[in-house]
């Protein structure tokens, strides 16, 4: 089945019914992924363990399919390097089958939107990507995000913050 990635979308996890949480859970995703972003079920366990004002975890759906996840973080939850106008994209995970059509790409516009909307106090979006990550950095460059601060070691390697700024709240 081929998705169209213009039309992805993110859900919120608590909002997801029974078979859309279960197709999070199901998501096939690369060791590389694995590596950089932890595991689908630690990242679902992390987020309805959070603070629901300030840890949302997001299904990346394209049509009627969930084809990634993410995790989004401010305030006390986000880490400490985060600034208090921003918030943190944690673990941006694509299902494997789905991969290289511009879903991750359409998947963060998706996420400026839902920030836009949930969070309008929050004017950027922010997160730290391992250098070697080579597909995620073009994808996050493809939709708009630069590099922004110094790079860091990280926990498996140096790391490069990136940053997109969101238009300023009204």
């Amino acid at each position: 089945m081929t998705l169209a990635a213009a039309s992805a979308e993110v859900v919120d996890w608590r909002e997801l019914a029974a078979a859309g949480r279960e197709a999070v859970l199901a998501l096939q995703i690369s060791e590389q992924q694995i590596e950089f972003a932890g595991p689908v079920a630690r990242s679902v366990a992390a987020c309805e363990a959070g603070d629901p004002a300030e840890v949302v975890g997001l299904a990346i759906r394209v049509d009627t399919a969930i084809v990634g996840w993410v995790v989004l973080k401010r305030g006390a939850s986000a880490p400490d390097w985060v600034a208090d106008y921003a918030a943190v994209v944690g673990g941006l995970r694509i299902d494997l089958r789905h991969q290289g059509r511009g879903i991750g790409a359409a998947a963060l516009a998706a996420m400026a939107r839902w920030v836009a909307e949930h969070w309008p106090g929050t004017s950027l979006l922010t997160l730290r990507v391992d250098d070697g990550n080579a597909a995620g950095i073009r994808a996050y460059e493809k939709a708009g995000w630069a590099e922004s601060g110094e790079r860091c070691v990280g926990r498996v390697g140096v790391e490069r913050t990136m940053s997109l700024r969101l238009r300023a709240a009204a």
